[in-house]
């Protein structure tokens, strides 16, 4: 069992468990988290926006804390606790007013959830000294966003030291004298701690990063990108649901590819598959602890009244982390193609992770097909380059003649260095403004991030639209000063792409198909998300459950049927796709995975 390998983590303060959506994060995480709760303190830290701890069936013991991230709340107090330094250095540093300037800060950011994770787990640990603290991180993509927060703090940090600077030379002036006031020490202490917080995640005697698995080829790839990419201490990988005592053909061949799996990597601990649901503290320590629980054996099968999947022009795949929503949304785009070769579609990725380049990585798509990933890093960098062109253009106006502006210029260098932290998700919604609005498309096919961050994704045209008409009102106000040039016109042409979006989200060629699996959180999950979904006014037009056990004569598989059949029994109108003994790999095998509406 996986005991020994926990107790080996045991003297570090921080413990984190990532890894691909669907893997099995929750289940490990939470197991750690009771048994370090059994010697000590600990604290079970959840970064999740869409977490399952709240569907447990059982309380935490009285040494365990359990908290979920609530970015707004955490944001909400950065503020409080900050805002006012930051007004005072940047009115001292831009020619922007107080009041515009806070407007402009209090604005909703995109990606706040990842910073404001980084920030709650470096406070879990300087305010518990002797407590472990126990991370369930969000999927892959955003995981790593939120492990290079260190590197937006320290950006900000910069940049609040380019605009300060301006105001010391001003002091030194006039005084001649090197002055360094409150404003100073501020900014000193800001960069002190995140790089605090950065070294403690980044020593390997006090944080570790755990990678979960599962056996999947898919996972296994992505799995290996995770620990060549990471910039912390990886001291072993979990394979999970590992196959023991396999008493059927089907087992051995799992067992087989879970030996395959392990040989990829330097060190793979196993947590071996569990027969019965992880959906209580008592039976994930029960499981912890190799005890073995009563199986199910008889189950109704659910009444499937809706055998195939609607379609639209344009279609979202939805859902928890690791229920096949790639795999879904490929398989749905490769029918489309392929029965109307004459028109054009588009199968787009918003997730970070992009499970959708392991895909198609073997598999070319049909000619009429565009598989398309959205680049965040290069759509960045051009964005950064003519931003900073038109802003320096700004400052130069505004600048007295015969008056120095190399402060003015660095600050606002170093101010357009931040890449926002959700730029991902605003390129994402800007791309879909353009597929949405692009007549000679047949159809769009989404392949979206997990549950939280793709209910974030649909609030975000109405947060960009905020923000645009923010920095509309700005140009309008220094129009004699400022020309408002291309800037100008891609604020007119934003602020039009977001209405159309919103309009179009809510329309009838506008639907989502939620994916989930057969286990009874997730079912509940899957129940809010699509409560969540009809509350921002868009139409559900089917549920997938997807990897449901085929009846067989395995025991294990026996047990998980019946559970999974009953965890059902809550969506009767759900599409059931089977588990396959080996994952579509193949364009053929993919094509044939989703029965969609002809």
């Amino acid at each position: 069992m996986i005991l020994s390998e926990l107790d080996e983590l045991a003297s570090r303060r921080v413990v984190l468990f990532g890894g691909k959506g669907g893997v099995g994060k929750t289940t490990l995480s939470t197991a750690a988290a009771l048994h370090y709760s059994d010697s000590r303190p600990t604290i079970l830290f959840t970064t999740d926006p869409a977490s399952n701890l709240g569907d447990f069936t059982s309380s935490p013991p009285p040494n365990l804390t359990i908290e979920s991230l609530d970015a707004r709340a955490l944001y909400a107090r950065f503020l409080g606790e900050h805002l006012e330094s930051f007004l005072t250095i940047a009115d001292r540093g831009t020619y922007l007013d107080r009041d515009e300037l806070r407007r402009l800060m209090e604005l909703a950011l995109p990606g706040i959830d990842e910073l404001m994770a980084w920030m709650r787990i470096g406070e879990l640990v300087e305010q518990n000294a002797g407590a472990l603290v126990v991370v369930d991180t969000a999927p892959t993509g955003h995981t790593e966003r939120m492990l290079s927060a260190s590197e937006h703090f320290r950006q900000l940090a910069a940049a609040l030291d380019a605009m300060e600077e301006k105001h010391r030379a001003l002091v030194y002036q006039f005084t001649r004298r090197e002055v360094r006031d409150a404003m100073d020490a501020f900014i000193d202490d800001f960069d002190a701690r995140a790089r605090a917080r950065r070294e403690l995640l980044h020593d390997p005697a006090r944080a570790a990063f755990v990678p979960v698995m599962l056996s999947e080829p898919l996972v296994v790839e992505q799995t290996l990108r995770t620990v060549r990419n990471a910039d912390i201490h990886v001291p072993f990988v979990v394979l999970n649901r590992a196959v023991r005592d396999a008493d059927c053909a089907r087992d051995r061949e799992l067992a087989e590819r879970d030996a395959e799996a392990r040989a990829r990597f330097a060190r793979v601990v196993d947590a071996p598959r569990a027969c019965t649901p992880l959906d209580s503290f008592d039976a994930i320590r029960a499981w912890l602890r190799g005890e073995s629980r009563g199986l199910a054996t008889e189950a109704t099968t659910p009444r499937a009244t809706n055998a195939r999947v609607d379609v639209a022009r344009f279609t979202f795949l939805a859902g928890k982390g690791g229920v096949g929503k790639t795999s879904c949304a490929s398989s749905i785009a490769l029918q489309l193609a392929r029965a109307n070769p004459e028109k054009r579609y588009v199968v787009l990725s918003v997730d970070p992770a992009h499970s959708l380049r392991d895909v198609f990585a073997h598999n070319a798509p049909p000619p009429n097909l565009t598989v398309e990933l959205i680049d965040t890093r290069a759509k960045w960098e051009r964005f950064r380059a003519t931003l900073g062109a038109e802003i320096e253009r700004a400052v130069d106006a505004l600048t007295p003649r015969g008056v120095s502006i190399e402060h003015d210029t660095e600050a606002v260098r170093r101010l357009i260095d931040i890449a926002p932290p959700g730029a991902d998700e605003l390129f994402a919604i800007t791309r879909l403004a353009d597929l949405f609005g692009d007549e000679t498309l047949a159809g769009v096919v989404i392949d979206t991030a997990p549950t939280g961050h793709f209910l974030r994704l649909l609030d975000l045209p109405s947060t960009a639209t905020e923000w645009v008409r923010e920095f509309m009102r700005l140009l309008l106000r220094y129009k004699d000063l400022v020309p408002a040039g291309s800037l100008g016109e891609e604020l007119v042409h934003a602020s039009r792409a977001m209405r159309e979006l919103e309009a179009t989200l809510r329309s009838r060629d506008t639907a989502v198909i939620v994916v989930t699996r057969p286990e009874r959180i997730v079912v509940a999950e899957t129940r809010r998300l699509i409560d969540d979904v009809a509350q921002r006014g868009l139409r559900v037009s089917s549920v997938i459950a997807n990897y449901v056990t085929p009846e067989n004569d395995c025991a294990c598989d026996c047990a998980r049927r019946a559970d999974e059949l009953m965890a059902l029994a809550t969506l009767p109108d759900a599409v059931l796709i089977e588990r396959r003994d080996a994952p579509p790999m193949t364009a053929d095998e993919l094509a044939a995975l989703v029965p969609i509406v002809e």
